[in-house]
């Protein structure tokens, strides 16, 4: 009897593994060798960063087999979604902004071609706008049309991002109630908020408390720094509080670091806080049900 009951509890164990291993990365990037910026460790974690685009698709890919991803929303240029979807079908296309969206006409024929599954990351706070911009009213629209999810990045950015890219940047445009009224605008627009606010967490949860449609993406939070690693501490924390888990969804945003991907889930794993189900709430489950994946 005790055998029998030691080799259930090896079974059972093994398979909340399983369950546990299974993930989708809401946030994941592509580059061709044009857009491609990586070949530098990244300074505060001591990542790696692949010297050529080719490099970090393969090694991003070989990240997701090591963590079971399966499936990762990768946002970019068409040209690169394209590239990495034709690499792995894996990857769900997102469509990144820039300061010229493409044609109105480009974009819907996109969705309809299926080259475009995600609208996002939208990157309007670092070109000074919101979501709220007149220039994203047409395009949220033929999302809503379509049932197509938009991704849309909060918070602020790296450091000395005015300086460096970006001069009519700033944090405070990240705030997530500054989008608000496209919310009421666009009440079927499945919409998630990348970062979950980052320093704005709080008013990430809140609107999530308001309006029971949105989800959010943890992002960068959980590797790239200890100040946002202390973020996503706190706001997951109040996500359990405010009973919202089941709206917050895993995104490494591995940028050209690869490597992140694996630092996320480490993190998230060894937060002893959330239960072994939160953690596959957070990893897959909640994802699966927002991307609307059947079994």
């Amino acid at each position: 009897m005790k055998t029998k009951s030691i080799l259930f509890l090896i079974l059972f164990l093994g398979f909340t593994s399983l369950i546990h291993s299974q993930a989708i990365d809401m946030h994941l990037h592509s580059y061709t060798s044009d857009d491609y910026w990586g070949g530098q460790t990244h300074p505060p974690t001591g990542i790696s960063s692949p010297r050529t685009a080719q490099e970090h698709l393969e090694q991003t890919i070989a990240e997701m087999d090591k963590n079971k991803i399966e499936y990762a929303v990768v946002s970019g240029t068409l040209k690169s979604i394209s590239d990495y979807v034709a690499a792995d079908p894996r990857f769900i296309p997102g469509y990144m902004d820039d300061d010229n969206l493409i044609p109105l006409d480009e974009f819907e024929q996109g969705i309809k071609d299926g080259k475009i599954k995600v609208f996002g990351e939208i990157t309007a706070v670092y070109g000074g706008t919101t979501l709220n911009d007149p220039k994203y009213a047409p395009y949220l629209a033929l999302c809503e049309t379509y049932d197509i999810p938009v991704a849309y990045h909060t918070g602020g950015g790296p450091p000395m991002t005015p300086y460096r890219c970006c001069p009519d940047f700033r944090i405070s445009f990240g705030d997530p109630f500054m989008i608000e009224d496209v919310l009421v605008k666009h009440p079927k627009l499945r919409l998630y908020l990348m970062h979950g606010g980052e320093v704005f967490f709080e008013h990430a949860v809140r609107m999530m408390s308001m309006y029971q449609q949105l989800y959010i993406d943890v992002g960068v939070l959980l590797w790239v720094d200890p100040i946002v690693k202390d973020y996503a501490v706190r706001l997951l924390k109040l996500a359990k509080q405010a009973q919202v888990l089941d709206r917050v969804m895993f995104g490494s945003d591995q940028m050209v670091w690869p490597g992140a991907i694996s630092a996320s889930i480490d993190f998230l794993d060894q937060l002893d806080f959330l239960t072994e189900t939160e953690k596959q709430l957070i990893l897959y489950n909640n994802a699966k049900r927002f991307l609307k994946i059947e079994e």
